[in-house]
C-alpha cells in the first residue's frame, strides 16, 4: 500500500492526475450514478473518476492511506495526454505484413509518415502490451478510439485521451504488474499521429446542401438507416459484435437526441439485433445492454435531426 501511494504522489508530481483503481483490477473504485447518494463531493451532480482525478498530494495521501491496495488510474484528459495502448494477438495480421503487435503496426505507420520508431515514457502490462505517453498538443482535443475503427491507427492500436484513463506503472493485477518499459520524458504527440487521431471537423447547418425533404422521404431516410444499422450488428462477425454493436447504438442515439427516434423502441431494436449473438462466444445479454447504453449516450450528446421541408436536409446540431 505505502508503495502504490508512493507511486500516485510521483505521478502527481510529474503533473498527472491520478485516481484509485480497485485492487487487483482496472476498474476505478469510486461509487457509480445509480449508488450516488449526492453528497460529499457529489452534493451537486454525480462526479465520476475523471473529475475526481487530481494531483492534490493530501487527496493522494487520503486515498491510499488504509490497507486497501489501489491500483493508479491516471486520467488522460485533465493530464493532457494520450495514450498509444499496443495490444498482442496470435494470429498475423496479413495486411500488416503478418504483423501480431501493436508495436509492429506502429512502426509500420511511423515509416509510412517517414518517423523512427517512437520513443517516450512507455508502460509494459500484465498481457505484454505496451502504453506509450505522449502530451497532447495544445489546442488539440482528442477521444478514445478503437484499434482498426472510427479514427484509429489501425488493428491491435487503441488510444486512450479525453474520457479515457490507463493503470500506472506499479499497479498489480493477477496477471502481473504494470512496469515501466522506458524511463524518461513523455515526448509530444509527433505532428502526423495527432493529423490521424484528430477527429474531422463537423459541418455546420449553414454549409449543408439545401434539399427539402418531405415528411414521408424523411421518415423513409431515417428507416432506412436504422435497417442499415442493424443489419450490420445482425450480420457482424465474432471479434467485432461489440465494436459494431456500439457504433450503431451512437448513431441511434444521435436520432433519439435529435427527436428522431423513440429512445425505448431504439433500445428494443438494438437489443433485438444483438440477440443472435447472445450466449455465442461468450457474448452476454449484460454486455450487450451496457454497449446500447453507453453508445446511445455517447451519440445523443451530438443530436441529428431531419428538417422537414424547409429547405434544410440533414444535419447536426
Amino acid at each position: 500500500m505505502a508503495r502504490l501511494r508512493q507511486v500516485a504522489l510521483d505521478a502527481a508530481a510529474a503533473g498527472l492526475f491520478v485516481f484509485p483503481v480497485r485492487a487487483g483490477a482496472k476498474i476505478p473504485a469510486f461509487h457509480g450514478d445509480t449508488r450516488c447518494r449526492r453528497r460529499g463531493v457529489c452534493a451537486e451532480g454525480h462526479h465520476v473518476w475523471e473529475q475526481r482525478a487530481t494531483r492534490d498530494r493530501v487527496q493522494i495521501r487520503r486515498w491510499w492511506s488504509n490497507t486497501t491496495r489501489w491500483n493508479v488510474g491516471v486520467a488522460c484528459g485533465p493530464s493532457g495526454l494520450v495514450v498509444i495502448d499496443l495490444d498482442v494477438s496470435t494470429e498475423p495480421i496479413h495486411a500488416w505484413g503478418g504483423a501480431t503487435t501493436g508495436r509492429e503496426v506502429l512502426d509500420q505507420l511511423a515509416a509510412r509518415h517517414g518517423d523512427t520508431p517512437l520513443r517516450t515514457y512507455a508502460v509494459r502490462t500484465p498481457t505484454d502490451g505496451e502504453h506509450l505517453y505522449f502530451r497532447v498538443p495544445e489546442g488539440l482535443q482528442l477521444r478514445n478510439t478503437i484499434g482498426g475503427h472510427g479514427h484509429s491507427l489501425g488493428p491491435l492500436i487503441d488510444t486512450r485521451a479525453g474520457g479515457g484513463f490507463v493503470v500506472g506503472a506499479g499497479s498489480v493485477r493477477p496477471e502481473g504488474a504494470y512496469q515501466v518499459a522506458e524511463h524518461g520524458r513523455v515526448a509530444e504527440l509527433p505532428t502526423w499521429l495527432a493529423t490521424l487521431l484528430a477527429p474531422p471537423p463537423v459541418p455546420s447547418p449553414q454549409a449543408t446542401p439545401t434539399k427539402g425533404l418531405s415528411t414521408k422521404r424523411a421518415n423513409a431516410y431515417i428507416a432506412a438507416i436504422q435497417a442499415d444499422e442493424l443489419d450490420k450488428v445482425e450480420c457482424a462477425q465474432a471479434g467485432t459484435r461489440q465494436i459494431t454493436l456500439l457504433d450503431a447504438a451512437r448513431v441511434f442515439g444521435q436520432l433519439v437526441g435529435g427527436g428522431e427516434l423513440d429512445a425505448d423502441n431504439a433500445y428494443a431494436a438494438l437489443l433485438g439485433a444483438a440477440e443472435a449473438h447472445i450466449g455465442v462466444a461468450g457474448f452476454t445479454r449484460a454486455e450487450a445492454e451496457r454497449t446500447i447504453a453507453r453508445g446511445m449516450a455517447f451519440g445523443m450528446r451530438a443530436p441529428r435531426t431531419i428538417d422537414r421541408g424547409t429547405g434544410t436536409h440533414v444535419h447536426e446540431m
